[in-house]
């Protein structure tokens, strides 16, 4: 029997402490999920990076900091939210390790984010003021984070819809960025009724697949939230 994948948990970053820190609801996903969660450090040498890559049999990007958009060749607006460039650059680097070692990697929220520039997409700073779709439609919501708040909508045939056997599923909302422009290679798997992108994969790799809610919040009750954790550790699994 294969042992219980090494799953590698991209940090939270705390301003006040300076200090990194991590969810609960996260690591208790994983878990379910049959993984071993492990809490990544934050470090930028290059060398320590590709061997944690070496280590870990998937990665998990969780929420957290706004993406700089000086990664995606944009100014700094002031309606945009607090920024960790050390996470950021390490991420950016993990990521690359990762996908050279051809790893699983999924990814929530901010995670989805930092795909999609990794892939030479870009970002709305702040979906209220930049993205005009719907006014009336709130992707941030308050306490309790477990409870949906919107719908998204499953593109047909597309991979999420296999995993889920729905077209829709009601989600929660943490979020004041977005996509604006979609990165090399990804392709749109679910959108919320304004239109924007709420999940993504990548067409020519094994696993990268992201969301935009975050699933970890509602796994424990809902089936198709605990689905697409799962689905990433049994990638991991099949290594």
């Amino acid at each position: 029997m294969k042992k219980s994948p090494i799953i590698g948990l991209a940090p939270l970053w705390d301003d006040g402490k300076q200090c990194i820190w991590m969810e609960q609801d996260y690591l208790e996903a994983i878990t379910l999920a049959g993984g071993i969660p492990i809490i990544l450090p934050l470090v930028q040498n290059e060398a320590i990076i590709e061997e944690i890559a070496s280590k870990i049999d998937g990665l998990f990007l969780t929420g957290g900091h706004d993406v700089n958009p000086n990664i995606y060749h944009e100014k700094v607006t002031d309606l945009c939210g607090k920024m960790c460039d050390s996470r950021d650059e390490f991420e950016l680097k993990l990521v690359e390790k990762i996908i050279e070692q051809n790893k699983p990697i999924f990814g929530v929220c901010r995670g989805l984010q930092l795909l999609n520039v990794f892939f030479k997409g870009t970002l709305f700073q702040d979906i209220p003021t930049q993205y005009k779709k719907d006014r009336n439609f709130s992707h941030r919501q308050q306490i309790p984070y477990d409870q949906p708040v919107h719908e998204v909508f499953f593109v047909e045939g597309g991979l999420l819809a296999q995993w889920l056997n729905v077209n829709t599923l009601q989600v929660n909302s943490r979020h004041h960025q977005g996509i604006k422009k979609l990165g090399e290679g990804l392709m749109v798997e679910a959108l919320s009724s304004d239109g924007l992108i709420e999940a993504i994969h990548h067409s020519n790799y094994p696993f990268l697949v992201a969301v935009q809610w975050h699933p970890e919040s509602r796994c424990k009750t809902n089936e198709q939230e605990r689905i697409l954790f799962e689905q990433f550790v049994n990638s991991c699994k099949r290594r």
